[in-house]
């Protein structure tokens, strides 16, 4: 299928044509276009959210994998990496290829899984052997890590000691996420860190570390739409999450939907979790458009280091690229979700200043500015090109 459209090629926007059949087949400057985009916005590779649950299975309440997917074209995310507490848990082989066959399935984005930590090696290595992207390390599998510490696949560490699970909310400590980082190492990722400290601890021990925007943008813990693990640090320590957009490898949502009737319980009862995968793209382009970053850092953030980080092939508008794009217009508008299930978040009403006019997944749209269509993703996984990640480098 064929795009005219503004896109970032070589460095420069320029406008032209892209010939888009599951990867990028061919550029050139004339065509025939069957989709002409070039006024709907700027046309950039899509973005990678690293950290997403979709729920589903016994949780098909709280989220599926349709409106979780539906909702990521929705904010220009193209591809969705899971995390494994699922009901059932994803910690064994079979359930690792149930629920990739569950996701290739109904995906409407590329898509793949972090498995979580199974009982023993030998079981590590067989889920290894699948298409993943690696191991979850949750504060209660610190203990064992040495079961997945000798794989090559990548390890995402929630950045909390296991006290931090049996502790009060308002003892779950700042020194907690510091101290999880030591007992860690090799091939490793430290996903929404909750301060500036902690990516910098990350970064200095050859690890990567990515960031939310609700750890800096929500202004503490205040009810249960607030609640979230890690909890969200005092006033002091989200300011200076400002400079982790300059120091941070990438950015995540940590997209984690709940029932309105589970958030309307009790403080000490609800679920912790927000839901935010619509969210991250427009915010970050808000700040591309006030000057705030650059394209280049903005691409950096949302698609090519966590391309590098996983070890896959995206990120650039290149022949032999994966054709899955997002298109970006300059527009004031006030943020809400769509699509999925959760109709309540922090977020709810933010004004943003770039929108997403269109998704597009493996060639085709996926999202028009209107309505979601069932596209297939990919598991790049599966049959990817492999490039050394950035904590190889």
């Amino acid at each position: 299928m064929w795009y005219r459209a503004k896109f970032l090629y070589k460095g420069e926007i320029t406008e032209g044509c892209i010939n888009a059949f599951g990867t990028i087949v061919e550029i050139r400057k004339e065509c025939r276009p069957d989709l002409d985009l070039s006024n709907e916005g700027l046309l950039l590779p899509a973005s990678i959210d690293m950290h997403v649950h979709l729920r589903d299975w016994e949780q098909a309440y709280k989220e599926t994998v349709v409106t979780g997917t539906s909702e990521a074209v929705y904010g220009g995310v193209g591809t969705v990496i899971e995390m494994p507490n699922t009901v059932p848990p994803v910690r064994d082989y079979d359930t690792a290829v149930s629920r990739l066959t569950h996701l290739d399935r109904y995906a409407r984005t590329d898509f793949s899984l972090f498995a979580g930590v199974p009982k023993d090696r030998n079981e590590a290595e067989r889920m290894a052997s699948l298409p993943i992207a690696g191991f979850k390390v949750f504060p209660e599998d610190l203990e064992s890590f040495h079961v997945v510490a000798g794989s090559e696949k990548l390890k995402v560490l929630h950045p909390e000691v296991a006290l931090a699970n049996s502790s009060f909310r308002n003892m779950r400590a700042y020194w907690m996420e510091l101290a999880s980082l030591y007992l860690v190492h090799g091939r490793v990722h430290v996903t929404h860190s909750t301060s500036l400290d902690t990516i910098r601890l990350a970064k200095s021990l050859g690890f990567t570390a990515d960031f939310t925007m609700h750890h800096m943008l929500v202004e503490g813990e205040r009810d249960c739409l607030s609640k979230v693990n890690p909890p969200i640090r005092d006033a002091v320590q989200r300011r200076k999450l400002l400079l982790a957009f300059y120091e941070a490898d990438l950015v995540a949502s940590d997209h984690a939907p709940h029932a309105k009737e589970e958030k309307a319980m009790p403080y000490e009862l609800c679920p912790p979790g927000i839901a935010g995968v619509s969210f991250t793209t427009p915010f970050v382009f808000s700040l591309v458009f006030k000057d705030v970053l650059t394209l280049d850092r903005a691409l950096d953030l949302l698609v090519r280091n966590p391309a590098k980080v996983l070890g896959v092939m995206y990120g650039k508008i290149e022949e032999g690229y994966p054709s899955n794009f997002v298109v970006i217009a300059r527009e004031s508008w006030r943020y809400s979700t769509r699509f999925s299930k959760v109709t309540q978040t922090p977020f709810d009403l933010y004004p943003l200043e770039a929108r997403v006019n269109y998704t597009i997944v493996r060639g085709k749209v996926v999202y028009d500015g209107e309505d979601v269509y069932p596209v297939k993703g990919l598991n790049p996984f599966a049959r990817a090109v492999r490039v050394k990640s950035l904590t190889e480098a």
